[in-house]
């Protein structure tokens, strides 16, 4: 297998290191990662933008850190009334992990909920296709092609009150 240019130079600096050679100077990192506090949402922007930077001088994958995400307190919360379309009668097990938010639920049918905003967000925008046969002309020929005509939503958060 090939190695890549980026490991190839990783391992030439390394050689270059282990005999006593001077390595590179890189940047000097005066953020200090175990002492930052968390107060706000910019305040993740700050310290994954930090991270980042660290991260690209890492020769090393053992090296490397992992960018931090809010949970739910640092969002504006939202009271929800939760409804699930099918299987009504089943408890929803919920797992939201973007950049926006780490959040883990489980939801009933016909519960009203206190949740982040990101996770109604979510919840909404989970839609199941439906398809159908259209018929299309290219030239004098009439096609039938099966296309996406429209979207049935699987759930529905109808908002109660905002807090």
């Amino acid at each position: 297998m090939r190695k890549t240019v980026k490991e190839k130079e990783a391992e030439h600096l390394e050689a270059a290191v282990m005999r006593g050679a001077q390595a590179p100077e890189k940047e000097k990192m005066d953020f200090d990662f175990d002492s930052f506090q968390f107060h706000s949402l910019a305040d993740f922007d700050i310290y994954n933008a930090q991270v980042r930077k660290h991260n690209r001088l890492c020769l090393h994958e053992r090296n490397k850190m992992k960018v931090k995400v809010p949970d739910g307190s640092f969002h504006k919360q939202v009271k929800v009334k939760f409804h699930k379309m099918q299987q009504a009668e089943n408890v929803q097990k919920v797992r939201v992990r973007n950049k926006l938010i780490d959040w883990e639920g489980q939801l009933k049918s016909g519960g009203t909920y206190t949740l982040p905003a990101p996770v109604v967000k979510f919840l909404n925008g989970l839609c199941t296709p439906i398809f159908a046969e259209v018929k299309t002309e290219h030239g004098s020929a009439v096609h039938t092609e099966t296309k996406q005509v429209g979207e049935e939503p699987r759930f529905s958060c109808s908002v109660v009150d905002f807090e």
